[in-house]
């Protein structure tokens, strides 16, 4: 089970640079594109392609934000010496104390 996530992972990470690399390539290569007409196929796809790279870019400021938030969470309750919420009770994980 654990490897199937892994690879799953490993697939989607690859879609995503596959997506952000053939994006960028078709940018870069019709760069100096002149339009013919208003309802020009190539221009559209330039249109798809620079939206495409800019909601992927937001995502991954956001995906990178909330990675730091988690990050500095945890950071400060070790700090603090809180600890994340546990649940139960010293009986129940059957811990004796003795003085």
């Amino acid at each position: 089970m654990k490897n199937r996530k892994r690879v799953r992972a490993l697939l989607l990470c690859a879609a995503f640079v596959l997506m952000l690399f053939v994006s960028a390539s078709y940018l870069v290569h019709h760069a100096g594109h002149h339009c013919s007409d208003d309802d020009c196929p190539v221009c559209r796809t330039i249109a798809v392609a620079t939206e495409l790279l800019r909601v992927l870019g937001i995502l991954i400021l956001v995906f990178t934000a909330a990675s730091v938030a988690v990050v500095c969470r945890y950071a400060w309750h070790r700090r603090n010496r809180t600890g994340l919420p546990v649940y139960g009770t010293l009986v129940s994980w059957k811990i004796r104390l003795n003085d």
